[in-house]
């Protein structure tokens, strides 16, 4: 049997889910404005990752965890302020905090599958390339999460960058309710880094088609528009949210963007498709990821032989 947690924390990786024999690591990465919990609840109070997931994938066993970061574009009259931080700096935290929980719950090389809404899909990219990078004796770590990772679900994800109007009045909608309108803050790093034609956000697909034929993935786009006051705007349009790369899988869900990640029952729109895409990931991925640690225990073995050869080579020319 699995145990369920609630209690999750705003701006870290938590467990809300666990399953003892476990070999996968499900994370849930929540987009622009979200939160680790609210981003994945329905209107009728449904987390759907503990309340609908759990059951579906029935006899896949995985644990299901949530990764929570400052992804706020405006400032509330709370404690909480907009994020002045750039991507790369939350993908470097994403590595670093992921691969600290693991260690600590001795599920280091568990295969990781994840599910991404929106911003959360770029900064997981982001993660992937700077894991990659990392091969450094005493960074070989923080490499194990691009080593794990199996699969990625990308949900509504803009990843050639979406309108930055679309963007301001969905936000900017989204604030009128808690705050004013001047402290909303249209040109906020995360934001510009969600434009089209950013330079940035280029960089990071075009990186990415370096590595993105190792996993398995799929881009699911909304199908319906925004309705914002009466102004109906599809927030990320097909074309962004799925563009065409041999061996992904593509598909449209009949709801808003926002709705992309949040599922009142099993029957929702797109609920089906994901819980069951994700079970059969779950069964295959322990296995290859095992054949991919082997792999990387091999290479590592010839670096250190390549680099012991030449220190003594080195020493060699000094006498």
């Amino acid at each position: 049997m699995g145990s369920i947690n609630k209690a999750i924390a705003r701006y870290e990786t938590t467990a809300v889910y666990t399953h003892p024999d476990a070999l996968v690591d499900i994370v849930l990465v929540h987009g622009l404005n979200g939160h680790p919990g609210k981003t994945w609840t329905a209107k009728n109070g449904r987390f759907w990752p503990t309340d609908l997931l759990p059951k579906s994938l029935r006899e896949a066993k995985a644990n299901v965890l949530v990764y929570g970061y400052n992804a706020d574009v405006y400032t509330g009259g709370n404690d909480n302020s907009a994020s002045d931080n750039f991507i790369h700096q939350h993908a470097q935290t994403l590595v670093t905090s992921l691969t600290l929980y693991r260690k600590s719950e001795g599920t280091f090389n568990n295969a990781i599958i994840w599910v991404c809404h929106s911003l959360g899909g770029i900064l997981v990219k982001r993660a992937l390339l700077y894991s990659n990078d990392l091969r450094a004796a005493h960074h070989e770590d923080y490499r194990s999460i691009f080593v794990s990772t199996y699969g990625i679900m990308f949900l509504g994800t803009p990843h050639t960058g979406s309108d930055a109007a679309s963007w301001a009045i969905v936000l900017q909608a989204m604030s009128d309710a808690v705050i004013p309108r001047k402290l909303f803050e249209s040109e906020s790093v995360l934001l510009r880094t969600l434009k089209k034609d950013n330079e940035t956000l280029e960089n990071i697909n075009n990186h990415f088609l370096d590595i993105y034929q190792r996993f398995q993935i799929h881009m699911v786009h909304e199908n319906h528009k925004t309705d914002i006051k009466g102004t109906k705007i599809m927030v990320v349009d097909p074309g962004s949210a799925s563009p065409q790369l041999p061996g992904v899988i593509y598909y449209g869900v009949e709801a808003t963007h926002t709705q992309l990640c949040k599922f009142e029952n099993a029957n929702s729109p797109g609920f089906r498709a994901l819980s069951t895409d994700l079970r059969q990931w779950v069964l295959v991925a322990p296995d290859v990821i095992a054949v991919r640690w082997d792999m990387e225990e091999q290479e590592k073995a010839a670096r250190m032989k390549y680099e012991v050869q030449e220190r003594m080579s080195g020493w060699v020319r000094l006498m």
